[in-house]
C-alpha cells in the first residue's frame, strides 16, 4: 500500500513540475487565431493565443470595426512599452477576419 502511494506521489510530482511554455522572445514572429477583446484600458485590444498567452494588438491598423468574429493575427514580438500594461506587445501586425463567430 505504501509503495503505491509513493509511486502515485512521484507521478503527481512529475506532472506538476513540467516546464511552462516559454514566452516568445523579442523579434520572434507569432501567429494566432482568436477573438479580440478590450483590455483593461478601454483603448487597448488583446487576443489570447491557444496556450493562454495574451498578446497586446493595440497597434493593429486598421482596427477591426466589430469584434464579433475571430481574427487571424501575425506579428512580431517587441519590447516596446504599452499603456495597456497587459500581454506581450506585438508590432508589424497583419490580420484577417475569419468566419468563426465570437461569443460575447
Amino acid at each position: 500500500m505504501r509503495v503505491r502511494l509513493m509511486a502515485a506521489g512521484a507521478a503527481l510530482a512529475a506532472v506538476m513540475v513540467q516546464p511552462a511554455a516559454a514566452a516568445p522572445s523579442t523579434g520572434q514572429r507569432v501567429a494566432t487565431t482568436g477573438c479580440a477583446f478590450a483590455g483593461v484600458t478601454a483603448t487597448c485590444l488583446m487576443i489570447k493565443g491557444p496556450d493562454g498567452t495574451i498578446y497586446d494588438i493595440t497597434g493593429i491598423t486598421p482596427r477591426p470595426r466589430r469584434l464579433d468574429r475571430a481574427i487571424r493575427v501575425r506579428g512580431t514580438v517587441t519590447d516596446k512599452a504599452s499603456i495597456c500594461n497587459q500581454g506581450i506587445v506585438l508590432d508589424r501586425i497583419r490580420w484577417s477576419r475569419t468566419r468563426q463567430q465570437c461569443s460575447n
